[in-house]
């Protein structure tokens, strides 16, 4: 997937203002997207395995829903 300026922009915005009933990120993970078995997406009450998240270095993270890729555990983090 590609993004334009504009939507890392936003995807930026959306991280920080993303509650902490979302999820959560390890502190110091790369940006991008990861899904749930990435070792950078923490185990929450909203987790979920097969869903994609947007991590910041910050720890912040967004759920950006089910993704197929999850599914299956070969996917790189993050992609």
């Amino acid at each position: 997937m590609k993004l334009s300026i504009a939507n890392l922009l936003v995807s930026g915005l959306l991280l920080v203002t993303a509650g902490v009933d979302a999820c959560q990120c390890r502190e110091g993970t790369k940006q991008g997207q990861y899904c749930g078995h990435c070792s950078a997406v923490l185990v929450t009450p909203d987790f979920v395995y097969d869903h994609v998240y947007e991590c910041n270095p910050s720890g912040g993270c967004m759920d950006y829903g089910k993704r197929n890729d999850c599914e299956r555990s070969n996917n790189p983090c993050p992609f």
